[in-house]
């Protein structure tokens, strides 16, 4: 009976040791393991979803493999409302390997916008939640995860119409004229064209402008807005208040009408 009990005795000391060996040199592996950030790029798909590609690189210089690598990010307001939700899953990091992935985060600006408007003309929080995790060594599976914020920028943040002014042309014609300004606080350029009605005071449309748009990120806009009005005779009195009704097409967004008044 000694003998048996001896054997298993030393069996289990050397399954012992050899999880302890594994156990250093796995602990070792996570020495040489390492991973980079590279710069995030942002652009506009085929289907006018905004799209922000995160570059990863992983360095496996340790003795084991990692499997099933998964990261998950979900943004929300900041009243905990989900906008998105995106996944990247990496089947095998080989030992020894340099493995490149993207991540894609996409927003879709229409169902941005039907939740809350005020992504066009408000800057606000952003939250964002990620979940990434691996099976380290092929036996220990691992995973961490956070919450942090970044800054929404409005793409019209600011924006003004100023009160019209009338002036008589001839005998069939007044001019109106306004100065539009925002400021374009957004991660992308805004291209395309911004319809504005005028309308007088009694709800009568009198005329309207159109203005092609082109504003780079993190800048400021500001346009002179014309309008063509046929010349009668309440017309002068009749517009002296009134609103305007903005309609946006930016090809990634639509929106509209925005009214502003004025007196």
């Amino acid at each position: 009976m000694n003998v048996p009990i001896r054997i298993l005795g030393i069996a289990t000391s050397i399954f012992w040791l050899v999880l302890i060996a594994f156990a250093v040199m796995a602990a070792y592996s996570v020495k040489d393991l390492s991973f980079d950030f590279g710069e995030p790029e942002f652009d506009v798909t085929q289907d006018y979803e905004l799209n922000l590609a995160l570059p990863l690189f992983f360095y496996n210089r340790g003795y084991y493999s990692l499997k099933d690598f998964h990261l998950s990010t979900a943004l929300s307001d900041v009243d905990g409302a989900e906008i998105s939700r995106s996944e990247t899953i990496v089947p095998i990091i080989p030992h020894g390997e340099n493995v490149n992935i993207i991540h894609n985060i996409t927003i879709d600006p229409l169902s941005l916008l039907e939740e809350n408007e005020q992504y066009l003309f408000t800057d606000t929080d952003i939250r964002v939640s990620f979940t990434a995790g691996l099976n380290f060594a092929e036996l220990f599976p691992t995973e961490i995860s956070a919450n942090f914020t970044f800054p929404w920028g409005a793409p019209f943040h600011s924006f003004a119409i100023s009160e019209p002014s009338f002036e008589v042309v001839d005998f069939t014609q007044v001019t109106a004229s306004a100065i539009m300004g925002f400021e374009n606080h957004a991660m992308f350029d805004l291209a395309g064209t911004i319809k504005i009605e005028l309308y007088d005071g009694e709800g009568s449309r009198l005329s309207e402008s159109q203005t092609v748009l082109y504003v780079p990120q993190h800048s400021v806009h500001e346009s002179e807005i014309d309008f063509s009005i046929p010349l009668t005779a309440s017309i002068l009195s009749a517009a002296q208040s009134g609103h305007f009704d903005v309609y946006f097409d930016l090809g990634i967004i639509q929106y509209g009408p925005l009214r502003v008044l004025y007196d």
